[in-house]
């Protein structure tokens, strides 16, 4: 278990996992959530300026969440407070293979509850080519020990 005394600003954490954008998941992700003919029609898409069918940014989101689950350690998190800098870069694009980098840059503990700490990190999603896809910041509130 991680908690928030053992974060150390500058600290990455790569995750050894990555997630491919399919044709199946992006059009069922985006018929419920964000039907823009660029989403779900693969005709339309070809059209677009993409070229191809790409992921809703909701769909994306939810992407780095699920990488960020494949940490290798468990962290003490009380609860998430905020996602900020949300960046969409470029699209991910029907076939990309997303990965994940976490980068811790900031932690200061409560001012008002000793037990805990804040801790802001940079989540990096990058496509096959290394490209950057989208970056967003996360501040957690996490658990001190002892």
């Amino acid at each position: 278990m991680r908690y928030f005394d053992d974060f150390e600003v500058g600290e990455e954490w790569p995750i050894d996992a990555d997630y491919e954008m399919t044709e199946e998941e992006i059009v069922s992700f985006a018929a419920k959530w964000d039907p823009q003919p660029f989403h779900i029609n693969k005709e339309a898409a070809a059209q677009s300026v993409y070229g191809t069918l790409t992921a809703c940014g909701t769909h994306i989101q939810a992407v780095v969440l699920w990488l960020a689950s494949r940490l290798p350690h468990e962290t003490a998190v009380i609860g998430a407070l905020g996602y900020d800098e949300v960046r969409f870069h470029q699209a991910a694009k029907l076939g990309d293979r997303l990965r994940l980098t976490i980068e811790c840059f900031e932690k200061r503990p409560s001012g008002s509850k000793p037990d805990r700490g804040i801790v802001k990190n940079r989540h990096i999603l990058r496509n096959q080519a290394g490209e950057t896809v989208f970056t967003q910041t996360t501040t957690l509130l996490i658990k001190r020990q002892g």
